[in-house]
């Protein structure tokens, strides 16, 4: 963008605030409206700096761990020299691992993570720029989102609880053409997303606003690790844990009826534990409770049976995808992580007790039944029955996860991938 087509810019945005702002009478909130046009005019100033094409930062969880999509395909990228390869993180632990493996690695909000931002030619993340960077900084790069799983629900501008979605689904008006302006802030220069299917990437671009070409349909590169046991990575003794024993692995999601709080609903309602341990003693298994991150609780609930290992707190500290891997049999709800464990076609039970109250929540991309492949358990004994089907051999989901593994993963993207999406990102978006 050229000096006076900023400037035009910047002007044509001022004007309509103004506009806006008189049509909505929201005098009271002429305070945001001048922070908001100021906020937007440096956004766009920044597309005017310089990028470094062969420096890519990564991230992943808000800043928060070194994992998911980008982590694979961090490893990836350092294995060409021509690309610098740093990683951003809001986690002091994480900074302090990484820095100890001899990986080169920033603090979002340090002097040279401002600089990186500012530099970068390319973001590689899971969540959205605001959440992973300083937008602000960084919007001037390109940016590959590799998401965090291929979810159930609608987010962003296809979800009408959050802001971009309420402002999608309102009747044309100034108010709704500025509301997305500023939602559109939340975005690079120029943004990818790498898909799994063509099912999936058919609800893509509208819920992230993104054109249909820039839709990659490249497969999930967090999941190369369940088919290369050199990508393991953790604790010796934790590791052998899970490989040592017949796993059960509860991961529920979190619902956000009591979002980022402590509270017992987010391991199951009413579950009787006693009775669960009973029959685990019967088949020699290890249920295994992982909260969702926002839910973790205090972690090591069940002392009193040795055979209930509640691993939320911070303290265990295992990439969720080696979980599912050395798992026998997984308890869900309606988590992403199911859609991942159909690539290793072993048995899932879905415990979605509070199915009702979670629809009337979220709205999902696909019927519930057509892409669940598992018993579905709505109570305590209803949990047991059914996982006690499963440990007697009772499997009779086999066909159905085919299925529903099609419809999630492309034929071509059932295996390794991080070196495909790797190779496609430095051809057809950084060319080189």
């Amino acid at each position: 963008m050229s000096y006076n087509g900023l400037v035009y810019l910047c002007i044509a945005l001022a004007g309509l605030w103004l506009v806006t702002f008189l049509y909505t009478g929201a005098g009271k909130d002429l305070r945001t409206l001048v922070k908001r046009l100021v906020t937007g005019g440096v956004y766009y100033a920044m597309w005017l700096l310089p990028r470094d094409k062969d420096l890519i930062l990564f991230t992943a969880d808000e800043g928060q761990s070194f994992s998911d999509n980008p982590k694979y395909l961090f490893y990836e990228f350092r294995k060409d020299p021509r690309f610098r390869c740093v990683w951003i993180t809001r986690n002091a632990e994480v900074y302090k691992d990484l820095k100890g493996r001899g990986y080169e690695v920033c603090m979002l909000d340090s002097r040279e993570g401002k600089r990186l931002q500012m530099k970068a030619g390319t973001l590689i993340h899971t969540n959205s720029l605001k959440e992973e960077f300083s937008y602000i900084r960084a919007g001037g790069a390109v940016s590959v989102n590799c998401w965090h799983g291929v979810g159930l629900k609608r987010v962003w501008y296809r979800n009408q609880n959050a802001f971009s979605g309420k402002w999608m689904a309102a009747p044309p008006s100034l108010k709704r053409t500025y509301n997305l302006w500023w939602a559109g802030l939340n975005a690079a220069r120029e943004n990818y997303l790498i898909s799994t299917s063509e099912e999936v990437s058919a609800y893509y671009p509208a819920t992230y606003r993104v054109k249909e070409d820039h839709v990659l349909n490249l497969g999930q590169a967090r999941n190369d690790v369940f088919f290369d046991d050199s990508l393991d990575e953790a604790d010796d003794d934790s590791l052998a844990f899970f490989k040592n024993n017949k796993i059960i692995l509860y991961m529920p999601t979190y619902r956000e009826y009591n979002v980022r709080k402590k509270g017992p609903e987010t391991i199951g309602r009413q579950i009787d534990y006693g009775r669960l341990s009973q029959m685990l003693k019967k088949y020699g298994y290890i249920f295994v409770v992982k909260q969702h991150r926002y839910n973790t609780g205090e972690g090591d609930r069940f002392g009193e049976f040795d055979n209930i290992v509640d691993i939320s707190s911070d303290n265990y500290r295992i990439d969720p995808q080696l979980l599912l891997k050395y798992t026998d049999i997984l308890v869900t709800d309606y988590s992403s992580c199911y859609t991942d464990f159909l690539l290793l076609d072993r048995p899932v039970l879905f415990y979605c007790y509070d199915l009702e109250a979670y629809l009337s929540k979220w709205e999902i991309n696909f019927d519930y039944d057509y892409v669940t492949p598992g018993p579905k358990a709505f109570s305590s004994d209803g949990l047991i029955t059914e996982l006690e089907k499963l440990l007697r051999g009772q499997d009779a989901y086999e066909a159905e996860r085919q299925r529903v593994k099609r419809v999630f993963y492309s034929p071509e993207n059932q295996g390794p991938v991080a070196k495909k999406q790797t190779d496609y990102i430095i051809k057809n978006i950084i060319k080189r």
